[in-house]
């Protein structure tokens, strides 16, 4: 007679179904031997934990005990529930050779997509398993199977990649294909690199095939063919038609030299002339980054947009509460906004990295781009105690030791892989997803009925919101060196394409705030256009059309700068948060002078200076308050790219020199 064979007792029942025995019994409903029969044919009674595969067919429930020991062996996590959902699937499957899982019903009618990707990579294994037993070789012909050589998918994710072929036959010349081949089979890189090697060899492929001959005979070839086979990557294009930019056409450059480096001195290409290799204009020149272009920099009002709906935000960690996914991914999101750090240096932010120096928060963090470790960046105090509330909330979460040291944890870092944060790529992964679920993201571009236009969403990314940071403090006129510490850079040019302004914008915002030039006294004296830069010299507060002062570059004040009583004194609105600093400025000497038992002659005068100051600055906003809405905001544009300019712009001396004329000319 049948009976539960999971752990038998004298009634041949486990002591889960011996409970359930006993109740049907307590009825009436069963009798003892269809009890027992009962609960042969529905199995073990499992608990949350566990799962069972006696039912499969013998074959199919060895590949996917095969399947489950390579996750675990790999430090994989393994998922009950998944198990047993895809064990229902394939109950009356023989075998995961061959299967097409499209076809099984995992769990909703939809499907389950742990227990369906689960499948799936037992279902590879046991195919490269069955291929190792036969003999085969997956790197044998010219279109590989990505699933499986057993090739890592990318440095970062260090797991075998699970699907796409490797064609080779895009490569024209036989022998030109059989050296790249050889490097995979031989250096095994990931199979990001080998993609990345084979986009620049089918790319100079091309190249060499436009020569004379094709490139099909390699002991022919010479340095004019390296050359078009170089110009042919340089000028290789994206699928959708557009340039590749020049870090691209460097790294697939830098990829072609590195298999014909390792074919020569693996005497691959012994037959190959000396001169087929690579010369000093092998080169791909470097671009200048114009920090303007549309899209680096996120204007103000798709950030006031994205703060709007952040509660939206909701991308779930694995095992995590709900609650604490949408804190975790909401603080990241501040700390990109905020401070303006690599995405690499958000993610490695450690447990306490919020100071306190002089009353003020600071972010410590690490630089790894340039290697500059414990650096500090004063941060505003809403973001610091953001960082502070997640740092605290964190702790309900169970972490592991590798865990424990970091602000921003990996949902895997149980797994064994990985370093214990999170990973940049993820950080991105999820800011994609909740960006592309918003509603709306409008930009500040109106449309023909007057209503904004839809902001390109593909301009959301995360290193936008460093571009970002950096281009708010370059408009608000923040001097460059400054700017550099805050912005970590090693070079003071690297800092000075956020100043930048072509010449067509700084006309215009001449053209907008030349006529809104004041006197000292805050009556309107306005500028020609022409005579903004020729005839006047920006100054500390203002524009000085002090003929000498003009003439030595702003470096020439007989006042000493005391710009409020000089008749020569043109400040316009570009001026106004500079005014503003130094009244109170002013206002800090004054008290340090009264303290100090000053003359009253130097109390009055900065007494004086303080209330002409304060005239001035009252009088432009009254003039901007007067305006219509569009013209204030393109008042403010306008006073944003001028101070933008002023910030890094050095005063030189006018080239007016005095030449003696000849005495036969007198």
């Amino acid at each position: 007679m049948g009976g539960c064979n999971r752990e038998q007792q004298q009634l041949r029942l486990c002591t889960s179904h011996h409970g359930k025995w006993r109740r049907e019994l307590s009825l009436g409903n069963h009798t003892p031997d269809q009890l027992l029969v009962w609960a042969a044919a529905t199995g073990p009674f499992l608990q949350v934990h566990q799962f069972w595969c006696g039912g499969l067919h013998p074959v199919a429930a060895h590949e996917l005990l095969l399947g489950l020991q390579e996750r675990d062996r790999g430090g994989l996590s393994i998922s009950p529930l998944a198990v047993r959902l895809a064990i229902a699937a394939i109950a009356d499957v023989d075998s995961l050779y061959g299967l097409e899982l499209s076809s099984l019903r995992l769990g909703r009618e939809n499907g389950s997509s742990p227990a369906r990707a689960l499948l799936g990579q037992i279902q590879r294994m046991v195919e490269r398993a069955r291929r190792q037993f036969e003999g085969a070789d997956p790197m044998a012909g010219d279109v590989w199977d990505a699933a499986a050589v057993g090739l890592w998918a990318a440095t970062h994710r260090r797991y075998d990649a699970v699907k796409g072929d490797i064609d080779f036959r895009v490569v024209r010349q036989t022998w030109l294909r059989a050296l790249l081949m050889e490097w995979g089979r031989s250096v095994r890189p990931t199979i990001q690199d080998l993609r990345t090697s084979l986009l620049a060899f089918s790319a100079a492929s091309d190249g060499l095939a436009q020569r004379a001959g094709g490139g099909d005979a390699p002991s022919r070839l010479g340095a004019a063919d390296m050359t078009a086979a170089v110009d042919a990557i340089k000028k290789s294009r994206r699928k959708d038609g557009k340039p590749r930019a020049s870090a691209t056409q460097d790294k697939l450059v830098r990829a072609w030299f590195a298999v014909l480096e390792f074919a020569r001195a693996s005497g691959l290409m012994d037959d190959v002339p000396g001169a087929f290799s690579r010369a000093r204009h092998h080169r791909v020149a470097r671009v200048e980054v114009n920090e303007e272009h549309a899209g680096r920099a996120l204007p103000d009002t798709v950030i006031r947009q994205l703060d709007a709906q952040l509660h939206l935000l909701e991308v779930s960690q694995r095992g995590w509460p709900k609650e604490l996914s949408q804190l975790f991914h909401q603080t990241i999101y501040c700390v990109l906004r905020d401070t303006g750090r690599r995405l690499g240096e958000v993610a490695s932010l450690k447990v306490g990295c919020i100071e306190q120096a002089d009353g003020h928060c600071q972010l410590v963090y690490d630089n790894h781009k340039a290697k500059r470790n414990g650096r500090r960046l004063p941060i505003p105090q809403n973001t610091a105690d953001l960082i502070t509330l997640w740092e605290r909330r964190r702790s309900e979460l169970p972490l592991t030791a590798r865990a424990g040291q970091w602000l921003f944890p990996s949902a895997m870092h149980g797994s064994g892989r990985g370093n214990g944060h999170i990973r940049a790529d993820s950080i991105s992964a999820a800011l994609r997803t909740w960006v592309d679920a918003l509603p709306r993201i409008d930009s500040d571009v109106p449309g023909s009925d007057g209503q904004p236009l839809s902001f390109d969403r593909s301009q959301i990314t995360a290193h936008a919101f460093r571009h970002t940071y950096a281009q708010r403090h370059a408009d608000a006129g923040v001097p460059v060196d400054v700017l550099r510490d805050l912005m970590d850079h090693t070079s003071v040019d690297t800092t000075m394409g956020y100043y930048q302004v072509t010449l067509k914008r700084k006309q215009e915002a001449v053209r907008a705030l030349a006529p809104l030039a004041v006197d000292r006294t805050g009556r309107s004296a306005p500028l020609l256009q022409s005579k903004y830069e020729i005839a006047s010299v920006a100054v500390p507060f203002g524009n000085c059309t002090e003929p000498s002062n003009v003439k030595a570059g702003g470096g020439s004040c007989p006042l000493r700068f005391q710009c409020s009583g000089c008749t020569f004194y043109r400040p316009d609105p570009s001026y106004l948060p500079a005014i503003e600093d130094h009244v109170r400025g002013l206002k800090s000497d004054r008290e340090s002078a009264d303290a100090m038992g000053a003359a009253d002659f130097v109390m009055t005068n900065l007494k004086d200076q303080i209330d002409s100051f304060q005239d001035v600055a009252e009088t432009m906003r009254d003039q901007l308050a007067a305006l219509p809405d569009d013209e204030r905001r393109q008042i403010e544009e306008a006073s944003k790219i001028l101070r933008k300019s002023r910030a890094t712009a050095s005063h030189k001396l006018l080239p007016l020199t005095v030449i003696k004329q000849p005495e036969e000319d007198r």
